[in-house]
């Protein structure tokens, strides 16, 4: 698979699915403890439609380089989506490009919006941001998470996460619960960037110009899905929001994800990428 260095030097790995003549590249970047590989079929599913598609292994997930479950500066993922995005404007710099981040890599996309206003996209969507959890953290997590943020910053944490949260899709669960590629892991360094990066959003979201579409599920247990429909409500860029009440967090693993999906061709025909 291709890989490009990110500025620190840490080796990223990518998945490219090219149609023969696409209209647009799509940068995917997955969620927290995830990688790329489980959202093949959504690149297919965009391939088909015409797009390139182009899946990133997070630093720290997958076949990337980097601690796994471990942040040493939210900074770090901005950085390597600058650099993602020029390994791909040298593979085909004909195309406009757009983010698409789910949960954790929708946090990483919204941040890199605020940032980098004047390297603007052509549009962005996120799906099921991090902006904030559904449900509070144990104590026994908010305790650890706080002694040892400094004294062990790299102290591996389950994440805990139920896999019948993630779909409505029993198949998709269970192969999530299956798959060894899945670190399961959160480190109180990563925890404590994390924490930042939700603040640091929240504030600076009218910095963002790029347009923006929001895919949120109703019935989303693992990210509070109305804090991030509230944070919407407060863009002035121009943003568009779909709202599937009855969808869990993986919106595109969902057995109805041709909904999304088309609510999706929907915005960027829009940009006038059809």
């Amino acid at each position: 698979m291709p890989t490009f260095t990110a500025p620190d030097g840490t080796q990223l790995i990518y998945y490219p699915c090219e149609p023969p003549s696409p209209r647009a590249a799509i940068l995917f970047l997955h969620g927290w403890s995830d990688h790329a590989q489980r959202w093949s079929g959504v690149g297919e599913r965009f391939q088909s439609a015409g797009y390139a598609v182009y899946l990133l292994d997070q630093r720290g997930h997958g076949e990337s380089g980097g601690r796994r479950g471990y942040l040493s500066r939210f900074s770090q993922l901005l950085g390597d989506l600058q650099a993602f995005r020029r390994a791909i404007r040298r593979r085909r710099p004909e195309l406009p490009q757009v983010v698409l981040g789910h949960s954790f890599g929708g946090l990483v996309a919204l941040r890199y919006l605020e940032t980098q206003p004047s390297d603007a996209l052509v549009a962005a969507v996120v799906v099921s941001p991090w902006l904030a959890l559904a449900a509070p953290l144990p104590a026994w997590k908010r305790l650890v998470s706080r002694v040892f943020a400094d004294l062990w910053s790299t102290f591996p944490v389950p994440l805990g996460i139920d896999p019948a949260m993630l779909s409505r899709d029993p198949a998709v669960n269970a192969a999530w619960e299956g798959d060894r590629a899945v670190h399961r892991l959160m480190t109180p360094g990563a925890w404590r960037e994390i924490q930042w990066a939700q603040r640091a959003v929240t504030a600076d979201g009218g910095r963002i110009e790029t347009a923006l579409l929001l895919l949120l599920g109703g019935e989303d247990r693992i990210v509070d899905s109305h804090a991030a429909r509230a944070f919407a409500d407060a863009l002035t860029a121009p943003v568009e929001v779909r709202w599937y009440p009855e969808m869990y967090h993986e919106l595109l693993h969902d057995p109805q994800a041709e909904r999304v999906v088309a609510d999706v061709l929907t915005f960027l025909a829009g940009r006038g990428l059809a």
